[in-house]
């Protein structure tokens, strides 16, 4: 009876590996994110995802919404801004609940976690004076929505700091193919749907920020870098009034994706946290903070 053990074993492994189809069954298998070669996000302001969704005065944003992926259950973590921006690149508030951009975050961030893995980072904001500014907030840049410039461990090296530039020079790296594998994408206050004393009002506001994601995403999804698991999302934030949903609101978040799933919209609970934990785990790199307890947002970047 010992030789027949062999064969026995073998036949029973086969059947049970048949089982689900002798059974009817599909079993599922898991997506898991592709090594994406560049995503881009931009970053747009205090808008509730009411106020984005079917709002005619931001139809590139809503054709986007529609023909690629829309998480329609995703919040900010906190009120107001800054504290938002951080928690995208750093995994936490660390219990900020302020706009004070003399604020400085340590430790480990998603910047940082890029370097050591050999991958490369940059951003590109409207309105900054110059590469590797930290003075304060000039016209319409705010110093608030860089978060960037807010992590001790980039402000103080000044190698670091220069990856930090104006929006121009994401123009010249699309034509040159030299953007990075990360790039954060923030407009200034007129064309980030929030505006300043000084900039338009109303529905002008909103035409010129949906302007912006025009130009910019057309950029980007023409050039070079919009290749094979390439993806470009579009968040705000927090969202406006008093929506406090999740702690900042329920905003529009937006996933265009060279080759990944079209038409989809996902109802799972997420938020920026989330979004970080999905760049890690597509990069194999380990989640940094409340990016641990976070679910990645993979129905809206795999097929």
């Amino acid at each position: 009876m010992v030789p027949l053990a062999g064969p026995v074993l073998r036949v029973a492994r086969h059947l049970l590996w048949l089982s689900p189809v002798l059974l009817g069954t599909v079993v599922a298998q898991p997506r898991t994110l592709p090594p994406f070669s560049h995503v881009f996000v931009l970053v747009l302001e205090n808008t509730s995802a009411g106020g984005v969704l079917g709002n005619p005065n931001l139809p590139t944003l809503n054709a986007l919404a529609r023909e690629y992926g829309l998480a329609t259950n995703y919040t900010g973590v906190a009120h107001p801004s800054l504290p938002n921006y951080v928690a995208l690149l750093f995994g936490s508030t660390f219990g900020s609940r302020s706009d004070d951009s003399g604020q400085r975050f340590p430790g480990d961030n998603l910047a940082l976690q890029l370097e050591r893995a050999g991958k490369t980072w940059k951003g590109y904001f409207q309105g900054l004076p110059g590469p590797g500014w930290d003075g304060p907030s000039t016209g319409v840049y705010a110093k608030k929505h860089n978060p960037l410039m807010l992590a001790a461990d980039i402000a103080r090296d000044p190698v670091r700091a220069r990856k930090v530039v104006p929006l121009g020079e994401l123009d010249a790296d699309l034509r040159a193919g030299t953007v990075p594998t990360f790039a954060l994408i923030v407009p200034d206050l007129c064309h980030d749907l929030h505006g300043a004393l000084t900039c338009w009002r109303g529905s002008r506001l909103e035409r010129a920020g949906d302007a912006f994601v025009r130009e910019w995403a057309g950029k980007i999804m023409a050039s070079g870098a919009w290749k094979d698991h390439a993806a470009l999302v579009i968040t705000f934030d927090e969202g406006g009034g008093g929506d406090r949903a999740g702690g900042g609101g329920t905003v529009a978040t937006i996933v265009v994706t060279s080759d990944g799933p079209r038409g989809v919209r996902s109802n799972r609970p997420y938020n920026h946290s989330s979004l970080l934990r999905t760049l890690e785990d597509a990069w194999g790199l380990p989640p940094l903070r409340e990016a641990a307890r976070a679910t990645p947002m993979t129905d809206l970047f795999t097929r």
